[in-house]
C-alpha cells in the first residue's frame, strides 16, 4: 500500500495490483486501515461507522501486506498486516495508540479514553499484540475481505 500526501488528505492506495485512486478524504477527516479478513476488526469497523455520528472516520479494509515493501516505505506501509493504522492530520498511529486516538476522534463521551495516553505505550502495546496474535483463533477469519453495508459505502474505500 502506498499512502501519499498525508497533510493534503489525498490518498492513493495501491495494494497487490488493486487500487483506489483519486479518492479524497475531506479536511478534518481521518483514515482507519484495518484487517478486512479479521472478524473482530470488521465488527469493530461496523461499530465505529455507527458510533461516528460526526462522520469523521473513513475506512480501508486492508487485504493484507504486500510481498515486498519499497525501500522508502511510509510509516503506514511498514505497519501493514501487523496493526491497525490510523491517520489523522498527517500523523500515523498504530496498535494501542491507534485504538485510543480513534476513540478520542469519535468525540463526546469517547474522549474519556484520552486518560489511557498516560499508560506507557510499551505496556499498552503488549496487551494489543496479545489480542492481535490471537484474534483469528478467538473470533475467526472471513474467507472474503470486508464489504460495507450499502449505506456505509461513501466512507469505506474499497480496493478494486
Amino acid at each position: 500500500m502506498n499512502i501519499r500526501s498525508y497533510n493534503s488528505y489525498t490518498f492513493e492506495v495501491i495494494s497487490m495490483n488493486k487500487s483506489v485512486s483519486n479518492n479524497k478524504i475531506p479536511p478534518g477527516k481521518s483514515l482507519v486501515i484495518f484487517d478486512g479478513f479479521c472478524i473482530l476488526c470488521s465488527r469493530t469497523a461496523n461499530f465505529l461507522l455507527r458510533a461516528d455520528s460526526m462522520r469523521r472516520l473513513f475506512f480501508i479494509a486492508d487485504p493484507g501486506p504486500p510481498a515486498v515493501l519499497p525501500p522508502a516505505a511510509s510509516p503506514a506501509e511498514a505497519l501493514r498486516g501487523e496493526s491497525i493504522v490510523f491517520i489523522r492530520n498527517g500523523a500515523v498511529f498504530s496498535a494501542s495508540q491507534a485504538v485510543i486516538e480513534i476513540l478520542i476522534t469519535l468525540g463526546g463521551g469517547w474522549k474519556v479514553f484520552a486518560v489511557f495516553r498516560i499508560i506507557p505505550r510499551r505496556w499498552s502495546d503488549v496487551i494489543y499484540r496479545y489480542i492481535a496474535r490471537n484474534r483469528y483463533r478467538w473470533f475467526g477469519k472471513q474467507n472474503v475481505c470486508y464489504l460495507p453495508a450499502p449505506d456505509q459505502t461513501e466512507r469505506v474505500l474499497i480496493l478494486k
